[in-house]
């Protein structure tokens, strides 16, 4: 018992002499708030007088619409697919160019996109200047998405890095809530300024993520890769305000080995090399924790909550979800202590069964009640809203996690980028399909869509079983060596590797019990 507290104190220790680190990392997981942000806001519009008078049409064939404007299910659909397809095709170019280009160079591309992005959306009332728009924009989230969780990744030491990932998560929720906030207090402007005002707002993290990265180094691992050690130590004492010299050398030295190591098995780094020897299967479960996300159905509750509300007939979609969001951000905000302290094999498989059930719950609730019950509007709400609130602490935090944890270091952003690439491929066919199930003027599923979703999570909950390894607690060159000795799933946690490091769990969890025990520590971390 003794031991575990003593571990525990250790832990928080290290958390908080990691300030410095964790504050870099909640500004660059900033790039995800554009893409929460603008997914609840076109939620919005959706459902909006204000941009249905431009670019929807007067619903007077179905005098019970609630606001008397609809939306065409072509539109709704290339409104929301669009900007799948526009991330598709950055992280395809990322996958064939990414080792060219370093994070923050990524990081910048995407905010010149996002400016442009928001320009064509705001000033033209045409279609395809709004389609545009899109294109642009999801380009942008690409290359945020991808070079964010790199970034992120490359930057912190294993006991942290799920936890720094898990930001990422948060600022999503974070934007989305801003989103619909924003929304609700445009929607009764009957002009263009109903929507232009949302779009307007996103200019904000393009700029600032654009000025702040000009006090920012490249991440250690990035520097080594290019053979420039000292600029290699210089960021880490930049990014986690350490002093000590030796850890910094030893540190240096470490990630230096690795890169080395892996580059002799490997002289020359193909794109055909991702999907050779063990890299295979590095990049097959680093595209299946993408897809993961899709699968969850997280995509389809936050890209049309606001219009999926309407329909139900249950009175203030906006409102309610501002309620959901902002429950959901508690739910994150657990998750920082989930994901440090519980493995993530559990924790993903455990919220993925939970959410198959409430996915199934709504569905049930709207097949034996009919169209506009008041019952089956309050069971929709409140298990969505607990839906958000499970995904936030486990499902989002972990799959976001194991993308960047997975890869190897040679080819992380490829194969993130790849990873990145087939998750807005499958975001893409859920915005393109969805409307087709849920509006009035085709399959008008409704609610009873989530029956496919409780079925996609509860084979993401049978998948993590056999095949996702457990990442928790090692270093990115741990990690290496597990799956270059092909160590199966199950065996992962309890496997000893050879490279023992500072910062791992094995090391973090024992500082404090050390110490008290009198054990000199030749290695320590700068408190």
């Amino acid at each position: 018992m003794e031991a575990q507290q003593a571990s525990a104190r250790g832990q928080l220790n290290s958390l908080w002499s990691e300030k410095r680190l964790i504050a870099i990392c909640f500004f660059i997981a900033l790039a995800q708030f554009q893409y929460g942000f603008d997914s609840a806001a076109v939620s919005g519009f959706q459902s909006m007088p204000g941009f249905l008078i431009v670019f929807g049409y007067v619903d007077s064939e179905q005098p019970t619409n609630p606001i008397g404007y609809n939306i065409t299910t072509k539109v709704q659909t290339l409104l929301q697919s669009l900007i799948s397809l526009g991330a598709l095709a950055a992280c395809i170019l990322i996958f064939n160019f990414g080792r060219f280009i370093s994070p923050r160079v990524g990081l910048w591309i995407a905010s010149l996109f996002g400016v442009v992005s928001v320009a064509a959306q705001m000033g033209s009332t045409h279609l395809a200047a709004l389609y545009f728009g899109r294109v642009m924009l999801g380009f942008s989230n690409g290359f945020y998405s991808t070079f964010s969780a790199v970034y992120i990744g490359e930057s912190t030491p294993a006991y942290l890095r799920g936890a720094a990932i898990g930001l990422v998560v948060l600022q999503i929720n974070i934007g989305a809530l801003v989103g619909i906030a924003v929304d609700n207090g445009t929607q009764g402007m009957l002009s263009r300024l109903s929507y232009q005002i949302p779009l307007a707002v996103m200019f904000v993290v393009p700029v600032m993520m654009s000025v702040g990265l000009i006090f920012l180094p490249e991440t250690p691992r990035y520097y080594i890769s290019k053979g420039q050690d000292d600029k290699a130590e210089a960021a880490i004492r930049k990014l986690r305000g350490m002093t000590d010299d030796d850890r910094i050398r030893e540190d240096i030295m470490i990630m230096k080995n690795a890169w080395l190591e892996e580059t002799e098995m490997r002289s020359t780094t193909r794109l055909l090399d991702a999907f050779r020897g063990t890299d295979l299967r590095r990049t097959l479960l680093s595209i299946a924790t993408a897809v993961g996300q899709a699968s969850t159905g997280i995509y389809f509750i936050s890209a049309f909550s606001v219009f999926f509300f309407v329909q139900a007939r249950i009175g203030s979609p906006f409102k309610w979800v501002m309620v959901s969001l902002a429950i959901a951000l508690t739910g994150n905000m657990l998750s920082f202590p989930a994901i440090r302290f519980f493995n993530r094999r559990h924790l993903l498989l455990g919220t993925s069964l939970l959410n198959a059930g409430l996915m199934l719950g709504m569905a049930i609730a709207y097949t034996v009640s009919p169209v506009g019950s008041p019952t089956a509007g309050k069971v929709l709400v409140g298990l969505s809203i607990v839906f958000t609130w499970i995904y936030g602490i486990g499902q989002g935090p972990v799959l976001w996690a194991l993308q960047t944890e997975i890869p190897s270091q040679r080819l992380r952003a490829q194969t993130v980028g790849f990873s990145q690439g087939t998750s807005f491929l499958a975001s893409w066919l859920c915005s393109y399909c969805t409307p087709y199930f849920i509006n009035p003027e085709s399959l008008n599923w409704g609610p009873k869509y989530c029956y496919i979703w409780a079925g996609s999570n509860f084979i993401l909950a049978v998948f993590t079983y056999f095949f996702i390894p457990e990442t928790k607690g090692r270093s990115l060159e741990q990690l290496d060596e597990l799956f270059e000795k092909r160590i199966s799933a199950w065996k992962f946690k309890r496997y000893v590797t050879d490279l023992q490091q500072a910062d791992t769990d094995n090391y973090v969890g024992q500082m404090d019990a050390n110490e008290k025990a009198g054990v000199v520590q030749v290695e320590h971390k700068e408190n």
